[in-house]
Protein backbone atom coordinates (compact mmCIF):
# COMPACT_ATOMS: atom_id res chain seq x y z
CA UNK A 1 0.00 0.00 0.00
CA UNK A 2 3.18 2.28 1.02
CA UNK A 3 4.55 1.51 -2.94
CA UNK A 4 1.12 2.88 -4.44
CA UNK A 5 1.09 6.25 -2.49
CA UNK A 6 4.34 6.93 -2.86
CA UNK A 7 3.85 6.04 -6.85
CA UNK A 8 0.41 8.05 -6.68
CA UNK A 9 2.27 11.01 -5.19
CA UNK A 10 4.92 11.10 -7.38
CA UNK A 11 2.67 10.71 -10.50
CA UNK A 12 0.23 13.27 -10.07
CA UNK A 13 2.78 16.35 -9.88
CA UNK A 14 4.38 14.76 -13.29
CA UNK A 15 0.84 14.42 -14.89
CA UNK A 16 0.25 18.33 -13.61
CA UNK A 17 3.47 19.23 -15.24
CA UNK A 18 2.56 17.65 -18.66
CA UNK A 19 -0.48 19.21 -18.64
CA UNK A 20 0.69 22.62 -18.28
CA UNK A 21 0.43 24.55 -21.29
CA UNK A 22 3.37 25.25 -23.66
CA UNK A 23 4.81 28.96 -22.89
CA UNK A 24 4.22 31.32 -25.79
CA UNK A 25 6.38 32.52 -27.92
CA UNK A 26 6.41 36.21 -27.59
CA UNK A 27 4.19 38.35 -29.66
CA UNK A 28 5.73 40.44 -32.74
CA UNK A 29 4.27 43.35 -34.29
CA UNK A 30 4.45 43.35 -38.29
CA UNK A 31 2.51 44.15 -41.30
CA UNK A 32 -0.09 41.98 -43.08
CA UNK A 33 1.82 41.89 -45.97
CA UNK A 34 4.80 40.51 -44.81
CA UNK A 35 3.32 37.36 -42.25
CA UNK A 36 3.67 34.64 -44.45
CA UNK A 37 7.63 35.77 -45.53
CA UNK A 38 10.57 33.76 -44.68
CA UNK A 39 10.99 36.39 -41.43
CA UNK A 40 8.40 34.77 -39.22
CA UNK A 41 9.01 30.80 -40.64
CA UNK A 42 9.62 27.87 -38.59
CA UNK A 43 12.53 27.90 -36.67
CA UNK A 44 13.90 25.41 -34.26
CA UNK A 45 14.85 26.11 -29.82
CA UNK A 46 18.13 25.14 -27.99
CA UNK A 47 16.19 21.58 -27.71
CA UNK A 48 15.91 21.42 -30.98
CA UNK A 49 11.99 21.34 -30.85
CA UNK A 50 10.25 23.13 -34.10
CA UNK A 51 9.08 26.90 -32.76
CA UNK A 52 6.43 29.38 -34.85
CA UNK A 53 6.31 32.75 -34.64
CA UNK A 54 3.61 34.66 -32.83
CA UNK A 55 2.66 37.93 -34.85
CA UNK A 56 0.30 40.66 -34.71
CA UNK A 57 -1.12 42.44 -37.47
CA UNK A 58 -4.13 44.53 -39.35
CA UNK A 59 -6.52 43.79 -41.93
CA UNK A 60 -10.08 43.32 -43.46
CA UNK A 61 -11.90 40.24 -43.47
CA UNK A 62 -13.17 38.93 -46.16
CA UNK A 63 -15.40 36.13 -46.85
CA UNK A 64 -13.95 33.18 -48.36
CA UNK A 65 -15.23 32.00 -52.05
CA UNK A 66 -15.67 28.37 -50.78
CA UNK A 67 -15.05 26.97 -47.60
CA UNK A 68 -14.03 24.04 -45.98
CA UNK A 69 -15.83 23.42 -42.44
CA UNK A 70 -14.30 21.27 -40.03
CA UNK A 71 -14.03 22.31 -36.01
CA UNK A 72 -11.93 25.08 -38.08
CA UNK A 73 -12.27 27.76 -40.73
CA UNK A 74 -10.22 29.93 -43.04
CA UNK A 75 -11.32 33.29 -43.73
CA UNK A 76 -9.46 35.80 -45.62
CA UNK A 77 -7.46 38.94 -44.37
CA UNK A 78 -6.69 41.30 -46.95
CA UNK A 79 -4.36 44.40 -46.57
CA UNK A 80 -7.18 46.77 -48.09
CA UNK A 81 -10.30 46.70 -47.78
CA UNK A 82 -12.53 45.68 -51.04
CA UNK A 83 -10.29 42.66 -51.45
CA UNK A 84 -7.04 44.92 -52.06
CA UNK A 85 -3.63 44.23 -51.29
CA UNK A 86 -1.60 41.31 -49.65
CA UNK A 87 -4.11 38.50 -48.66
CA UNK A 88 -3.46 35.93 -45.65
CA UNK A 89 -5.56 32.89 -44.77
CA UNK A 90 -6.51 33.30 -41.38
CA UNK A 91 -7.43 30.30 -39.33
CA UNK A 92 -10.38 30.64 -36.80
CA UNK A 93 -12.17 27.84 -34.28
CA UNK A 94 -16.14 27.15 -35.57
CA UNK A 95 -18.74 28.06 -33.10
CA UNK A 96 -19.80 30.32 -30.67
CA UNK A 97 -17.97 32.21 -28.19
CA UNK A 98 -15.24 34.97 -28.62
CA UNK A 99 -12.47 34.54 -31.32
CA UNK A 100 -14.03 31.96 -33.06
CA UNK A 101 -16.59 32.32 -36.54
CA UNK A 102 -19.79 31.26 -37.00
CA UNK A 103 -20.37 27.67 -39.56
CA UNK A 104 -21.17 28.97 -43.22
CA UNK A 105 -24.21 27.36 -44.32
CA UNK A 106 -24.32 26.08 -48.31
CA UNK A 107 -25.34 28.73 -50.47
CA UNK A 108 -23.75 31.64 -48.48
CA UNK A 109 -23.60 35.42 -49.16
CA UNK A 110 -20.53 37.47 -48.30
CA UNK A 111 -22.67 39.06 -45.73
CA UNK A 112 -23.29 35.87 -44.01
CA UNK A 113 -19.69 35.76 -42.15
CA UNK A 114 -19.98 36.09 -38.38
CA UNK A 115 -17.27 36.22 -36.13
CA UNK A 116 -17.11 37.73 -32.29
CA UNK A 117 -14.28 39.05 -31.00
CA UNK A 118 -12.57 39.32 -27.71
CA UNK A 119 -14.49 42.01 -26.81
CA UNK A 120 -17.57 40.21 -27.55
CA UNK A 121 -18.32 42.52 -31.07
CA UNK A 122 -19.59 41.53 -33.95
CA UNK A 123 -17.40 41.75 -37.07
CA UNK A 124 -18.21 40.48 -40.41
CA UNK A 125 -16.83 40.86 -44.31
CA UNK A 126 -15.08 44.28 -44.52
CA UNK A 127 -14.99 44.55 -40.71
CA UNK A 128 -10.95 46.49 -40.13
CA UNK A 129 -9.19 43.52 -37.09
CA UNK A 130 -6.17 43.22 -35.33
CA UNK A 131 -5.42 39.91 -35.19
CA UNK A 132 -3.04 37.63 -32.78
CA UNK A 133 -1.84 34.46 -33.54
CA UNK A 134 0.40 31.89 -34.74
CA UNK A 135 1.79 31.47 -38.06
CA UNK A 136 1.58 27.90 -39.23
CA UNK A 137 3.94 27.23 -41.94
CA UNK A 138 0.80 24.78 -43.60
CA UNK A 139 0.62 20.96 -44.64
CA UNK A 140 3.59 20.87 -46.99
CA UNK A 141 6.85 20.23 -46.09
CA UNK A 142 10.11 22.53 -47.40
CA UNK A 143 7.50 24.15 -49.32
CA UNK A 144 5.86 26.17 -46.41
CA UNK A 145 5.04 29.39 -47.86
CA UNK A 146 2.70 28.09 -50.04
CA UNK A 147 0.50 26.53 -47.22
CA UNK A 148 0.95 29.93 -44.75
CA UNK A 149 -1.56 30.85 -42.58
CA UNK A 150 -2.36 32.33 -39.18
CA UNK A 151 -3.86 30.34 -35.97
CA UNK A 152 -5.94 33.08 -34.84
CA UNK A 153 -5.48 33.77 -31.05
CA UNK A 154 -7.42 37.12 -30.76
CA UNK A 155 -9.48 38.98 -33.00
CA UNK A 156 -10.33 42.71 -32.02
CA UNK A 157 -12.07 45.43 -34.00
CA UNK A 158 -9.53 47.66 -35.24
CA UNK A 159 -9.74 51.95 -35.54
Amino acid sequence: MKKIRLTFSLLVPLLAFACSKKPLQPLEATTLEKVCTEAFGPFYDERKYVKYHRVSFTGYLATPKSAMVSDTMFVDVHQNPNRGGARVYASFKVGSGKNRVEKLKNGYKESDLKIESNNGADLGNGSKVAIEGEVSPGGIPGKWLDGCYVRVEKVEKAN
